[in-house]
Parts: C-alpha cells; structure tokens; sequence
C-alpha cells in the first residue's frame, strides 16, 4: 500500500473516531489550553514556524481546515498533520474546509500536485478522508467552523448535531463570510451572515465566540466581526503579509479577544 494511501486510511478513521463526535459535530470541555490554526493552503513554512514555536503536546490542536490547494506543497503537509494527529489522535481535530473538496482541487492546484508527483491513484481514499472531517467543534464556550453558520439555522442543538455534508445547510458552514466592510459576494449559492445570523447560531449552540478561517485577511492575518467573530488566515499566498493563529490559555476567556490572537 502506497504510504500516502495508508496514512489517509489511518487518518479517516481517527477523525472518525474522534471523542465526543457526533455525525459531523464534536463537542469537548475546554480543560486545556486551544490552539486553533487557519487556513495553510499547501505552505510549509507556515507549519514549521508552528511546529518550532509552539509548544503543542500542551495543546488541544484545532485545525480549520484548507489545507490543501493553492501552494505547493499540499502533500507535504497533509503527512505533517497526518503524523501530529498519529502522535496525539485525541487532541488533534482537523476540520473540513471549502478546499476539501475534489472539484476545488482540480481547478486551485492539488490535483496537479497530485499528478506530478505520481500520486493521483490516491483519488479515492482522499474523497474518502475529505468525508471524514468534521465540520464543527464546539470547545467550551468557543464554535469552530471554516465558514459561517449553517442557513438556515437547525431549529434545535439536537439537530445542528445531525448535520452532515450532504445536507445543504453544510455549504454556508464552509463557504459563508461575514457581512462587513470587507465582503465581497462569492456566488454559486454562498450567502454572507451578519451580526443577528451569529447571534441566533451562538444562541442555539450555546457558545458566546465562533472562530473561523476561509478568508485571507492582507496586511493582518486576522480580523474580529460583531466583537465574537474571528477570522484566523495562516497562509500568505506568498505576499509575505502576517499569518495567525488564536491561544486560548485554560480559565474563562475574556471580551477583549485580540489578546488571544498571535501574528507571525
């Protein structure tokens, strides 16, 4: 079996094997500091700075998703986190993004990553890992997602638990973005949520903050919507702008979120 092959297979059935998982949704106390990564998009520079500079056998690890497509690397750090996640499979969750999906990578670069590298039969145990991801974790008083919150909202937790890719609603919770200055309209279907969408979503999943990563954020890495929604971006495109990553230590988490915030 191809390396990359069995990695995959061991890695699918890890998140499906996650603590406290149900369906597409996984819940956990907040009983250790978080570590929550944004979007990677294949740079491996953005990994070796986190692997160097954190200490994150400490941590709960919580990944946001799009990992692949856009760099060059996609591969190489997809055995990064494959190999995190071996070494530490309960405190490491790594989410579905809008970027683990088949048809995203055939037009944003994996699949021809995949191809170069004499790769390409690992189609189907990808899909198949690309269906093992969550899409939500609720850590504590925290909501993690790649997008935004689904649409429309489930009418009860029990039913936000439920949800799955296939249903329609899990579209918004990984294509969704805020409603604010910087907005601009994807198409296809996606939506924008403003200040009330984040308010009932938070409501129903008893959470006060939501982090997010989906949208890069230049000159910054991150941005803070609504004063409970952040963006987390930990990629550049290669145009050198920050990247970022949230730190939550243990104890209650305060409303000045930025403090929590690291920039590199």
């Amino acid at each position: 079996m191809d390396r990359y092959e069995e990695r995959l297979k061991t890695s699918t059935q890890q998140n499906l094997s996650l603590k406290g998982r149900v369906n597409s949704y996984v819940e956990r106390s907040r009983d250790m500091p978080v570590l929550i990564v944004g979007d990677l998009h294949g740079e491996m520079d953005s990994i070796n700075f986190i692997l160097k500079n954190f200490e994150l056998e400490k941590n709960l690890l919580i990944f946001l998703g799009d990992y692949v497509d856009r760099g060059k690397e996609s591969l190489g750090l997809l055995s990064v986190l494959f190999e995190l996640q071996a070494s530490r499979p309960e405190e490491v969750i790594l989410l579905r993004g809008n970027h683990e999906d088949w048809r995203m990578n055939l037009r944003y670069g994996f699949a021809r990553e995949l191809y170069e590298k004499g790769e390409d039969l690992l189609y189907q145990p990808l899909l198949d890992w690309y269906e093992s991801l969550p899409l939500l974790t609720r850590i504590g008083e925290i909501m993690a997602l790649h997008g935004g919150p689904p649409f429309p909202l489930p009418g009860s937790k029990d039913e936000l638990e439920k949800l799955t890719f296939k249903d329609d609603r899990a579209m918004h919770i990984l294509w969704s973005d805020p409603e604010d200055d910087s907005y601009f309209p994807r198409g296809g279907g996606t939506r924008s949520f403003n200040r009330q969408d984040l308010d009932a979503f938070l409501s129903l999943a008893h959470c006060q903050y939501m982090v997010r990563g989906h949208q890069y954020v230049p000159s910054r890495g991150y941005k803070i919507t609504f004063g409970k929604c952040v963006t987390l971006f930990t990629a550049t495109y290669g145009m050198g702008w920050p990247r970022s990553v949230m730190y939550l230590p243990e104890g209650p988490i305060l409303d000045n979120l930025e403090q929590y915030i690291l920039t590199f």
